[in-house]
């Protein structure tokens, strides 16, 4: 492993042990039925993993979040480049976009319920609406970013539409949607698992509830570390890679 890589993995890896050591510091003060230690919880969740149900809600969970990401990154890509073309489109849709952001999430849920009924589609609306709006900005600033005589050149020299979207719009907003992907897929993440819990019968909000309900502790933080990982494992394991790969692209151009 050279140096550049120890230096990148160095301050996460220190702000994570320095985590688990305060949670082992804090669990050691408090009663298991609160707040059990790591060494506690990692062993359940490594019992948990090797059954079968875990993994059939994982797999629930990340589909609805998969598609609740990508619902939100094409439509909110197709929505800020449409407010960025005009200032009369852009207020016409900014009180939409800004309803969809201040809206609490618990709003959407029920209303996702009332318009979807239970299952998967309520956890996919709000885990879009939540991500939705970030995308949206990200986009409409970005362009208001690209400098204006890139534009008027391909006006002089006549570029298609697709040319310009191609060789200007695309590789001048990939670094910030990058960035906005990660934000929404984070949001969507948090969002998809509190909205399972109350309208889906699967996934791992499901799990989670139904382990505080029946008053398995271990089970709760269980499945709450699994949700971490999982989260951090999709942060560093896919999005972070994917923005380093645009960036090097963009420094090559």
């Amino acid at each position: 492993m050279n140096r550049t890589r120890l230096r990148q993995l160095l301050p996460p890896a220190l702000g994570l042990g320095g985590l688990v050591i305060g949670w082992w510091l804090l669990a050691r003060q408090t009663p298991d039925s609160i707040l059990p230690g790591p060494g506690s919880v990692t062993a359940r969740l490594a019992e948990t993993l090797t059954g079968a149900a875990i993994w059939k809600d994982t797999g629930f969970t990340l589909i609805n979040v998969m598609a609740s990401f990508l619902i939100a990154l094409g439509g909110g890509t197709l929505l800020g480049l449409w407010i960025a073309s005009s200032e009369r489109i852009e207020r016409l849709l900014h009180p939409l976009v800004l309803i969809i952001e201040t809206a609490p999430t618990i709003a959407w849920l029920v209303l996702a319920i009332l318009w979807l009924g239970l299952g998967a589609g309520p956890p996919i609306l709000v885990g879009a609406s939540m991500a939705l709006p970030l995308v949206v900005i990200a986009t409409s600033h970005g362009l208001r970013q690209i400098d204006a005589g890139w534009m008027d050149m391909a006006h002089v020299y006549g570029l298609s539409a697709w040319t310009r979207m191609t060789r200007i719009l695309i590789p001048s907003l990939a670094l910030t949607l990058s960035g906005a992907a990660s934000g929404a897929l984070s949001v969507a993440w948090r969002g998809i698992i509190m909205a399972e819990a109350f309208s889906a019968s699967h996934g791992l909000g499901p799990s989670l509830w139904g382990s505080y309900l029946y008053g398995e502790i271990r089970d709760v933080y269980a499945v709450i570390l699994w949700i971490i990982v999982l989260g951090l494992a999709m942060e560093y394991l896919l999005v972070h890679p994917a923005r380093q790969f645009i960036r090097r692209r963009l420094q090559h151009e």
